[in-house]
C-alpha cells in the first residue's frame, strides 16, 4: 500500500486586507512534496496575494505558513529563498543588459566572490567555484534546449524564452519549492507545451510546485491536487476533474 504524500508546505486561515478590503481571507491549504500544486480562481480571488504571503514579499495580517516544518510566517523573501522556497513572477524580471549565462549565475547563493575576503583574495581564492558554477548553468541552458542562447542578451529574448529563463534561474538556487506565477501567459503554444514537459520532469525528480494558472487545460494536464479560491478564500481542493464538477467554483467563475 503506497504512503500518503508528505506536506512540503502548510498554509493556516491566513488573511491579509488593504485599505478595508480582505484580499485573502482566512485561507487554509496544502502542498504536497514532489506535486504541482496548482492555484486557480478568478481575477481578484487573492491568488497573487497569497503566493506573495507564501513566498515573502507580503506580511500576513493573521495566520501561519509552515515550510518544511518549519514556521516561516512573515518572514523577508530573501530568508525564506534561502530554506529552499524560490518565486518566479507573472511579469518577467529578468536582467536586460546581461547575458542569459549571466542571469543565470547571478542567482547561485553563496557565491565567494560576493564577499569582501573573495574581493581582497581575488580569482585564485574564487575562481575555481565560479568556473563550476558556470558548468552548472550550461548543465540547465543544455536540459531547456537554450545553450545557443547563452551569450545573448536577456533583453533579446522572446516572451517564452523569458519564462524558461526564469525557471532556469530558479533552479539555479537548488530550490526545495517553486511557486509558479502564471508561467504561460505570453507564451506560444509550441513552446508551452515544451515548458509543460520541462515541468513534469522536474516534478518526477522530486521538485515541489505552486503554480497559478488561468488556462484550466493546463492545470488539469499537470496539477494535483487543485486549489480553487473565490473572493480571499479557499472554496474548494482536490483534482481538477472533482473541483471543476463543484457548483461553488462553476458559480465563483460565473460571477468572478
Amino acid at each position: 500500500m503506497a504512503s500518503e504524500p508528505e506536506q512540503v508546505l502548510s498554509v493556516r486561515d491566513v488573511s491579509r486586507g488593504f485599505g478595508g478590503v480582505m484580499a485573502v481571507n482566512g485561507a487554509t491549504f496544502n502542498a504536497l512534496r514532489g506535486h504541482i500544486t496548482g492555484l486557480i480562481g478568478p481575477n481578484g480571488a487573492g491568488k497573487s496575494t497569497l503566493m506573495g504571503i507564501v513566498g515573502g514579499a507580503i506580511k500576513p495580517d493573521s495566520g501561519t505558513v509552515v515550510f518544511e516544518g518549519r514556521d516561516v510566517t512573515g518572514l523577508p523573501a530573501h530568508r525564506i529563498g534561502r530554506l529552499g522556497m524560490i518565486r518566479t513572477f507573472q511579469l518577467s524580471a529578468e536582467f536586460t543588459k546581461l547575458t542569459v549565462l549571466e542571469n543565470l549565475l547571478v542567482a547561485a547563493p553563496h557565491q565567494k566572490g560576493e564577499s569582501l575576503l573573495g574581493a581582497e583574495l581575488g580569482r585564485r581564492y574564487w575562481g575555481p567555484s565560479e568556473d563550476a558554477l558556470v558548468e552548472v548553468a550550461r548543465s540547465v541552458l543544455d536540459r531547456f534546449s537554450m545553450t545557443a542562447k547563452e551569450n545573448e542578451l536577456a533583453a533579446n529574448l522572446s516572451g517564452g524564452q523569458k519564462r524558461l529563463l526564469e525557471i532556469m534561474r530558479a533552479l539555479m538556487a537548488n530550490p526545495k519549492m517553486v511557486l509558479l506565477d502564471e508561467p504561460f501567459a505570453g507564451v506560444n503554444p509550441t513552446l508551452a507545451r515544451e515548458i509543460e514537459h520541462y515541468l513534469l520532469d522536474l516534478r518526477d525528480e522530486g521538485l515541489s510546485m505552486i503554480m497559478v494558472e488561468h488556462e484550466l487545460s493546463v492545470v488539469e494536464r499537470l496539477c494535483d491536487p487543485v486549489i480553487v479560491m473565490a473572493q480571499g478564500k479557499v472554496i474548494a481542493e482536490g483534482s481538477m476533474s472533482d473541483v471543476g464538477a463543484r457548483r461553488e467554483v462553476l458559480d465563483a467563475y460565473l460571477v468572478g
